[in-house]
């Protein structure tokens, strides 16, 4: 009997053993297992922070960029209203030459029609010298003198005490008081003298043509 409880013994002994050796084979065979997916999860892990860095990195370049844009932005809108400022300054600038030529031309055309003025006035001038020449000339070559005259040289009538003789200053003939009892100014005389009918007439028309 002591030889079969040692042999039982023996056995149990053995069954434990191979349990324990199966055991330990599930349990390696487990650990092998928690190694394998352990060392994926730290793959995975790494792939991850991987992806997360270049994540981080992509949006620290686009705040960066973001930020350089607003500053050329910015820029630009300073540009933009320095250029402003220039057009608006070249439109007033643009303006006063505008004015300023209007001006100078309106200058021109009043310089020229002076010139033109005075170009007429040294004509007159000159035309009323010559006048007074040639009248004073012919003044003195035609002037009648009182002796010589009994009637007026327009209405032929006889001088007397009341019809009283009067010299036409510009042709020098004499004439009654009616029939030159005009006043007209002569290039020979600062003021107005008397002038007979014809000679006045002939007077006003060439004053009326020479303005």
């Amino acid at each position: 009997s002591k030889s079969y409880a040692m042999t039982d013994s023996l056995q149990k002994m053995e069954e434990k053993q191979s349990e324990l050796a199966r055991l330990r084979s599930v349990a390696e065979e487990a650990l092998r297992r928690a190694v394998g997916e352990n060392a994926v999860h730290e793959e995975r892990r790494g792939v991850l922070e991987g992806e997360l860095k270049v994540e981080r990195e992509w949006r620290q370049s686009v705040q960066g960029t973001i930020v350089s844009e607003r500053d050329k932005i910015a820029t630009l809108q300073q540009e933009i209203s320095q250029l402003k400022a220039v057009a608006n300054k070249y439109v007033e600038l643009q303006e006063e030459h505008y004015r300023l030529s209007e001006q100078c031309r309106e200058q021109e055309l009043t310089l020229e029609e002076l010139g033109t003025q005075l170009s007429h006035s040294k004509l007159q001038v000159s035309e009323l010298k010559e006048e007074a020449s040639v009248t004073r000339s012919v003044a003195d070559a035609l002037w009648t003198s009182d002796k010589e005259v009994s009637h007026c040289k327009a209405c032929s009538k006889e001088f007397n005490i009341t019809r009283r003789k009067h010299h036409c200053r510009h042709c020098g003939g004499i004439f009654c008081n009616s029939c030159s009892d005009n006043s007209m100014s002569l290039a020979s005389s600062a003021k107005p003298v008397r002038v007979c009918d014809d000679c006045y007439v002939l007077l006003v028309a060439r004053n009326s043509v020479v303005h």
